[in-house]
């Protein structure tokens, strides 16, 4: 009788272990897939260009990844100098497959309004750095800023 006690209480508690842990390495591999960078709103002036360029992928690892965007104009100010702007125009790229020592970028030409933009795994397990952007002025090719494009974790508005 103490057998079949001991033996149930054992069989209880794994099946409660497995339930709790199979959640847990479900959420770690979504997570992983799940990259995501943003720029946030900037304005890039007219004769500027925004790139926003991933890839240097080691080994045999391939990718897909999406770009969107949001452009932004001006629709007042108030006093205290606190300007709103509204959404112009956006969209989204179809997925781009990046392979091993490939890069993928995307431009964005500027008009002195404000632009957000960014970079989300589709498919594939994105272990580097990030995604890097960069202010270009488009007559001469000179770098004037980098952007910093942190990974967010999560999904970009535009949806995937």
């Amino acid at each position: 009788m103490k057998h079949k006690s001991i033996l149930s209480v054992a069989l209880a508690l794994s099946v409660i272990v497995s339930m709790v842990s199979l959640p847990l390495s479900v959420s770690g591999t979504t997570t992983a897939n799940r990259f995501t960078a943003v720029t946030g709103i900037i304005n890039v002036g007219n004769g500027q260009v925004l790139r926003i360029s991933v890839g240097g992928l080691q080994g045999n690892d391939t990718i897909q990844v999406r770009f969107a965007w949001m452009r932004y104009m001006p629709a007042g100010c108030n006093n205290d100098g606190v300007c709103l702007h509204t959404v112009q125009s956006q969209g989204i790229t179809a997925p781009v497959t990046v392979g091993p020592g490939e890069a993928a970028s995307f431009d964005v030409q500027g008009n002195g309004n404000g632009v957000r933009v960014g970079v989300f795994l589709v498919a594939g397990d994105f272990n580097h750095d990030g995604a890097d952007a960069l202010i270009i002025n488009s007559a001469t090719g000179e770098v004037v800023s980098q952007v910093i494009m942190a990974n967010t974790a999560g999904d970009y508005p535009l949806g995937r």
